[in-house]
């Protein structure tokens, strides 16, 4: 037997412990009790806290901890919390100062996006994982991140041009795996966003030949209106793979900001197969 996949969930944990013995001031809070040791408590237990589900003790510690200079990650956020409790505690985190690291769910609230100063990032693979977490700690501003299930799924990018922690913050990462070539269909463009998305369009690409693929990383406001002008510039229809659902969902977000284009946003089951042949339908019906 080989050794178990590493899963998205274990990337981010492991670079936060690694992380938390470079910085003194990193602190890592764990939402709920149970589920296996967090490497950050092996590695720094005088700064790990594990709170229980007491919300109202929880975001005051992490205000106190934020006050007294600590960068504190809030992780494991929405293991066993509702939809509906799961934004209003990560909004309370996130003007506390903290950051949080959630599961790429499929709703969330315009009162979270609005948040001020806060980093709203869906990373999807190692690379951009880590890249993302460092990106948190080392700013000081309270970040949102989502993370995916299951194996990460790396972007082949062109990161020529950029240091470490400054690729990653592009508006838009172009796919540049094998396939991309010449035949790229000059109208129509897959964007990803997190790691189901993500993908979902790797897979696609290998069914479609000619697909471009655009992938976001950050998704706040700043970074979505960026995205929307450098992907208006390129295509004019895209199919938009992933991230939130909804009004306040990047695709309905994204067609929003391109009016010109044509935008269409698909509906996700979680099961690659399936989902994978929606897309390609959809993109179908964006091309007529």
């Amino acid at each position: 037997m080989g050794a178990p996949a590493v899963l998205a969930e274990d990337v981010y944990r492991e670079e936060l412990a690694r992380i938390g013995a470079e910085d003194g001031r990193v602190v890592c809070v764990e939402a709920l009790p149970g589920g296996a040791r967090h490497p950050f408590e092996t590695a720094h237990p005088d700064r790990f806290f594990q709170l229980g589900s007491v919300e109202s003790a929880m975001v005051a510690m992490v205000q106190g901890l934020v006050t007294a200079g600590f960068r504190v990650f809030v992780c494991g956020l929405g293991t066993g919390v509702g939809a509906a409790r799961l934004p209003r505690l990560a909004l309370a985190y996130l003007r506390s100062g903290a950051s949080v690291v959630v599961p790429d769910s499929q709703t969330t609230e315009r009162e979270l996006l609005r948040t001020e100063r806060v980093q709203f990032a869906a990373p999807s693979g190692v690379r951009e994982i880590r890249a993302v977490v460092r990106a948190a700690a080392r700013s000081g501003r309270p970040y949102h991140i989502r993370i995916g299930r299951g194996v990460p799924a790396d972007v082949v990018a062109d990161w020529s041009g950029g240091g470490e922690g400054e690729t990653e913050t592009r508006p838009v990462v172009w796919d540049v795996s094998p396939g991309a070539g010449a035949h790229l269909d000059e109208g129509t463009c897959l964007v990803s966003v997190g790691e189901h998305g993500t993908r979902l369009a790797l897979a696609a690409r290998e069914r479609g030949a000619g697909l471009a693929h655009a992938h976001l990383v950050y998704v706040d406001d700043s970074h979505l209106v960026a995205a929307a002008g450098e992907l208006a510039r390129r295509y004019g229809r895209f199919v938009v793979l992933g991230g939130y659902r909804g009004p306040e969902g990047e695709g309905q977000r994204l067609s929003r900001l391109m009016p010109g284009c044509r935008v269409l946003a698909a509906e996700l089951c979680g099961d690659v197969a399936a989902d994978t042949e929606r897309v390609l339908a959809l993109v179908k019906e964006a091309r007529r």
